[in-house]
């Protein structure tokens, strides 16, 4: 309608009249349309502000979950602290620099499983209890570079320096760090075999310094290293502790530390010359073993053993008797000194 005077107006729609009958009607509200008009923008309003001042700001009141799974998401379960929950279960706690739940190891011999996230404590349980990598010979793996952490079988046909001659064997090498750089600690299992029983087991050890300088490689006794083949390089024991072995000459020890004992019974001497005896195993050139003639002898009669010379390979002997005689007799000879 429009407004023609101060007392005329005029309808836009014409006026059907009091008299017409079926025409569309409707109710107006005039007094109230604005007001719930400003209302509703004042809710609007304030609902906005809530979001911008919250999620839009990205503040949560509480737990943000996947739609359709609502038992997994992000919550934050008490004041500084956040964790992450997966089936209802909390996976990951984070607080104060610190990490629980059910994906974090329960304690240091927690080990079950590949995927937990592995406490300081339980680092080297873990990575024990798993299989470590394996070098072949042709990957050129040197144990000399090997980083601290390094776990795994390593063929002896790789370059560094081994504790043992190559021989074609599988050795179980581990390095950890001691102190800080390169400070090392290595070791050298040998021994393994992928079925039955092993053969041998050794186990060297050595150590690394900060200025990645190696040191020598040092044997772990035990009963498979015990007895068997003493050897040495520069003086320092390299094979077995005790060594023993016999021949037609008699019988011989020699141990880790250079010392060989030899020893044998004869059945009688010379009553018309020196005898001479070969040892079991020579002693080394150059030096002069001790030896031992210790005769037999009847009841009443004295007998005594003297070396005439001798070499790191045999000695020259002759037995008398109290009368400047030479005897008859049986002897033990003993000869000490050492191989090395």
């Amino acid at each position: 309608l429009t407004a023609d005077s101060a007392t005329q107006i005029t309808l836009a729609s014409n006026y059907q009249g009091a008299t017409a009958s079926g025409q569309v009607y409707a109710l107006f509200p005039t007094m109230s349309l604005a007001r719930d008009l400003v209302a509703s923008v004042q809710s609007l309003i304030s609902n906005s502000q809530g979001i911008a001042d919250g999620p839009g700001a990205g503040k949560f009141a509480g737990d943000v979950v996947k739609q359709g799974d609502e038992d997994t998401g992000l919550s934050w379960p008490a004041s500084n602290t956040v964790a992450l929950k997966a089936g209802g279960t909390e996976q990951l706690r984070l607080v104060g620099g610190g990490a629980s739940g059910a994906a974090v190891q329960t304690a240091p011999d927690d080990v079950d499983g590949d995927t937990k996230l592995v406490r300081m404590q339980g680092a080297k349980s873990a990575a024990l209890s798993r299989f470590g990598v394996y070098k072949s010979p042709s990957v050129n793996f040197d144990i000399d570079t090997t980083e601290p952490g390094f776990a795994g079988l390593v063929h002896d046909g790789n370059p560094g320096t081994w504790p043992r001659p190559s021989y074609g064997a599988f050795v179980y090498i581990t390095t950890e760090r001691t102190y800080y750089s390169s400070s090392s600690y290595q070791t050298a299992t040998y021994g393994y075999t992928s079925a039955g029983t092993p053969n041998m087991f050794r186990q060297y050890v050595r150590v690394r310094s900060s200025d990645g300088i190696w040191g020598a490689w040092y044997q772990i006794y035990n009963g498979f290293s015990l007895l068997g083949t003493v050897s040495q390089s520069g003086g320092l024991p390299t094979g077995a502790v005790i060594e023993r072995g016999s021949n037609a000459n008699g019988e011989y020890v020699r141990l880790a530390d250079g010392t060989q004992i030899c020893s044998s019974g004869v059945g009688s001497s010379s009553t018309t010359g020196d005898d001479t005896w070969v040892f079991p195993a020579a002693f080394v050139s150059g030096q002069q073993p001790r030896y031992l003639i210790l005769p037999g002898g009847t009841s009443g009669t004295a007998r005594f053993g003297t070396w005439v010379t001798g070499d790191h390979t045999q000695f020259t002997y002759s037995v008398y008797g109290t009368d400047g005689a030479r005897k008859n007799t049986y002897c033990h000879r003993l000869a000490i000194g050492r191989w090395f």
